[in-house]
């Protein structure tokens, strides 16, 4: 399941609930090929979502997945709140051996990370 909450674009988990046009028929070619067309189809993206797991960046309420695009659009307007300062550097997350060591003081570790529905 990914497909980004903002724009809409959806990779090949995501594929897989699709209702394709009767036409196509189980013919997986075809329907292959239907599905490249998509505009929304971007399975090459990352996709940023919250499972049931803790995550490192707080997306604003109502977010369950943003691709990369949308997370950096508002990473860089402030809507996402990363827990580490040095884990996204210039709106870009940075990879290193080493672990992130600047906690963000906006951070509250009991109530971010996790999905939050809109009130």
């Amino acid at each position: 399941m990914a497909q980004c909450d903002e724009c809409g674009c959806f990779d090949d988990n995501e594929a897989e609930n699709i209702d394709y046009p009767e036409i196509l028929g189980d013919d997986d070619e075809k329907q292959q090929e239907w599905l490249e067309d998509q505009e929304d189809y971007q399975p090459d993206r990352y996709y940023y979502w919250h499972g049931d797991i803790q995550e490192d960046y707080q997306m604003p309420a109502g977010y369950w997945c943003l691709c990369d695009e949308c997370f950096g659009d508002f990473l860089n307007q402030g809507k996402i709140i990363e827990k580490y300062l040095d884990h996204f550097i210039g709106g870009f997350l940075v990879y290193t051996d080493k672990e992130p060591q600047k906690l963000n003081p906006k951070w509250n570790d009991e109530e971010m990370g996790w999905f939050m529905p809109l009130k």
